[in-house]
């Protein structure tokens, strides 16, 4: 199971609404950071494949301009 975590960047205008669907997303988890901060998220998923599809998903939402990898730990999946 891939887990990784993640640092959001996003446009502080509309970081409410940005929170509000990362909250929606399937096995994606927020940590509570102060306004004015980068986002931070906790993804764990079932392969890579969906790791990749996630990541996508979440720098396509309207506001977000970047998202980081600062943690990934993949070392109990076999290869997909």
């Amino acid at each position: 199971m891939p887990v990784s975590g993640l640092v959001i960047q996003v446009d502080p205008a509309r970081r409410n609404a940005i929170i509000s669907t990362l909250n929606n997303l399937d096995n994606v988890e927020l940590t509570d950071t102060p306004d004015g901060k980068p986002l931070v998220a906790v993804l764990d998923v079932e392969s890579m494949r969906e790791e990749e599809a996630l990541f996508k998903e979440i720098n396509d939402i309207s506001g977000v301009h970047n998202v980081t990898l600062s943690y990934h730990n993949f070392e109990d999946i076999s290869d997909d």
